[in-house]
């Protein structure tokens, strides 16, 4: 175990970058699958205005513009994945930022590189407006449309509760 060929000068330190990095892993992937799962629920609920005759055009553009909200958020995390089956040169994404530092350095025994703080910095600095918007997004805009859906008497969607009184 004492045989690391380039160990860290300062373990607790390398020890606490691990750290911060694993929680910052943790948001990022967790706010990646928030997203597919907004997705998912805004695909029901376009189908379900389709099948709504009380349903004005309005619900349908409200759900479209959360739609591209949503994709705008995605691209921003996981990258753009149109451009990247063309071969088109991307930007790195905040999860492929996130991932390049984890896979580098959580085997390692030496010292996080600078190249790892700086993407650690540019990561965290881009992330916090992502997961604030998308934060937005699910819990207020997205859970009011499916109150919409539910005043205009659109089929069930998951992620939303009826409502039904006996009459």
């Amino acid at each position: 175990l004492g045989l690391a060929s380039l160990p860290a000068e300062n373990r607790s330190e390398l020890l606490a970058f691990q750290r911060k990095t694993a929680a910052l892993q943790r948001a990022v992937l967790g706010a990646g699958q928030a997203a597919e799962e907004a997705q998912k629920r805004l695909d029901h609920i376009k189908a379900a205005l389709s099948n709504t005759p009380e349903a004005s055009s309005d619900l349908v553009n409200e759900a479209r513009a959360l739609e591209l909200r949503l994709k705008d958020l995605s691209i921003k995390l996981s990258g753009d994945r149109l451009l990247q089956r063309r071969n088109e040169p991307t930007p790195p994404s905040i999860t492929e930022r996130v991932e390049g530092i984890v896979g580098g350095h959580w085997t390692s025994t030496s010292a996080a590189t600078q190249t790892q703080h700086e993407d650690y910095n540019i990561a965290a600095e881009e992330f916090a407006p992502v997961l604030e918007s998308l934060r937005g997004l699910i819990e207020n805009d997205l859970a009011k449309l499916e109150e919409k859906l539910e005043q205009a008497n659109a089929p069930w969607t998951p992620g939303r509760v009826p409502r039904w009184k006996r009459e």
